[in-house]
């Protein structure tokens, strides 16, 4: 089978690639699809020139029956790197937080202490558990609220979660919210719920990885937008 030929397939194999994991209809353009991704973004001139050359070499008449084009090796090699790249898409388990390594603290443990390790770690956000469930979460906008309310300007050193846990809910933030997520789903699905929390005038502080997603699950892993942003791009 000459290049002309393992060209055609590999593209029809890009194809129901792309079809079968973004779940696109048989009309839909593939190659439409992937350049307004912004997951490949750098590969949007690469991506057309493809779907070109495939057009070209499917709809033009031969001449004498021959192909007067044929593509290069690179190009074929180029549309199987691509076809990896759609299949082998990352899972949240793969750019998570792992349980163990999660900085997390009960309702017992003190805000003080808890704060100066977020300070020297630039941690953002740490989970109240019980057990291996989130029950709350503390961040800046958690202390924010409670020194509003309470009218403090200051912490005490023995000040403990379990004396703020009205402000520790995931439940009632107005401009954040706290998600439960699937730890085998994809990356890309997950970004599609950040852009849902943007377009709601929310953001999504911190994502709690679990078997299923739902809450009263033990907890296996943990996301933040840093890690969408850092790995699920790669």
């Amino acid at each position: 089978m000459g290049n002309v030929e393992v060209y055609i397939e590999k593209y029809k194999e890009l194809e129901e690639a792309v079809r079968s994991t973004y779940h696109l209809a048989d009309e839909d353009s593939i190659s439409y699809y992937l350049t307004k991704q912004d997951k490949y973004r750098n590969d949007r001139d690469e991506i057309k020139y493809c779907q070109e050359i495939r057009n070209l070499l499917q709809h033009k008449k031969k001449v004498n029956n021959t192909d007067l084009v044929e593509p290069t090796g690179e190009a074929i090699a180029y549309i199987t790197s691509l076809i990896a790249r759609v299949k082998n898409r990352k899972k949240c388990c793969d750019i998570c937080v792992n349980y163990k390594n999660i900085f997390r603290k009960s309702y017992g443990d003190k805000v003080k202490d808890t704060m100066r390790v977020m300070h020297e770690k630039a941690y953002t956000c740490v989970p109240i558990m019980e057990g291996k469930r989130v029950v709350g979460a503390f961040d800046a906008n958690a202390l924010f609220e409670y020194l509003a309310v309470e009218g403090k300007v200051e912490i005490d050193e023995d000040l403990t979660f379990n004396d703020i846990r009205e402000y520790l809910s995931i439940d009632t933030r107005e401009t954040e919210e706290f998600l439960f997520f699937g730890s085998r789903k994809l990356v890309d699905d997950l970004e599609d719920e950040f852009e849902k929390s943007f377009r709601r005038g929310k953001r999504i502080a911190a994502v709690f990885l679990t078997p299923y997603g739902t809450r009263n699950e033990d907890i296996r892993g943990m996301v933040t937008a840093w890690d969408v942003l850092g790995k699920g791009n790669d």
